[in-house]
């Protein structure tokens, strides 16, 4: 009981909080740290003899760690409400903004008596389109636009180093952004999922539709180096519709 005191007492004692540094230039919170942990991918087995191919690849990104009185004082004094996350893809040398997600720092789901700030992560999933399209796809023994794809090589790259948010001016954000919920956050990564995807985070004010600070990009990303060509038997040619 005692080792287990402990090692509470270490776990909380250890972490990193950030806390607000105000200057000439403006508010600026700091030291913050995410990483980008537990990539796994997610198998999809179809055909008359169950081939696998991959459905997906998910990961999870740490949130900023922010004492409860420093989040109550964005939401109140500042209007911040919840982080903005934007997913950006970086495919055949071009990067695209695939989607974003914002995280209450009181989540929808948490019930009355639940404590602001109680978000400590999100889990992320990177679909091939013929997945993500709905899930009456997913359950096609032959996947749709000819999936046929494994991903071969992939991993998180990057080092988890400090980094700082700088609040400014609102500034409106038109992009349509998911809530965070109970389950991992989908984006559709298209026909191919090779390539490096980044995450970008912003103060949110989630009311409004506005952002309170620039966009940062966290230090670490996921990259998916290369896939390989699956022959799924029996689904040559075949409408999945008809499976």
């Amino acid at each position: 009981m005692k080792a287990l005191f402990l090692s509470l007492f270490l776990l909380f004692s250890c972490t990193k909080y950030a806390t607000f540094e105000k200057n000439a230039v403006g508010t600026t919170i700091e030291p913050i740290s995410m990483e980008i942990s537990h990539l796994n991918e997610i198998e999809w087995r179809v055909g008359p003899d169950k081939d696998e191919l991959t459905q997906s690849v998910t990961f999870i990104v740490d949130l900023p760690k922010i004492k409860s009185d420093d989040l109550a004082f964005l939401s109140e004094q500042k209007g911040i409400d919840s982080w903005l996350l934007r997913v950006i893809a970086l495919q055949n040398s071009k990067e695209q903004d695939i989607g974003s997600m914002y995280v209450l720092f009181k989540p929808a789901f948490a019930g009355r008596g639940a404590s602001i700030g109680s978000t400590s992560s999100v889990s992320i999933r990177l679909m091939y389109a013929s997945a993500f399209i709905s899930e009456r796809f997913r359950q096609f023994k032959c996947p749709a636009f000819a999936h046929n794809k494994k991903i071969d090589t992939m991993k998180v790259i990057g080092k988890n180093e400090d980094f700082s948010i700088r609040l400014s001016g609102a500034i409106n954000y038109n992009d349509k952004a998911q809530m965070v919920g109970l389950r991992p956050t989908d984006f559709n990564a298209g026909h191919s999922l090779v390539g490096e995807y980044f995450i970008e985070i912003a103060a949110f004010d989630s009311k409004k539709k506005m952002i309170l600070s620039p966009f940062k990009r966290i230090p670490m990303s996921v990259s998916v180096s290369s896939e390989e060509i699956i022959s799924v038997k029996g689904c040559e040619g075949v409408h999945p519709e008809l499976q």
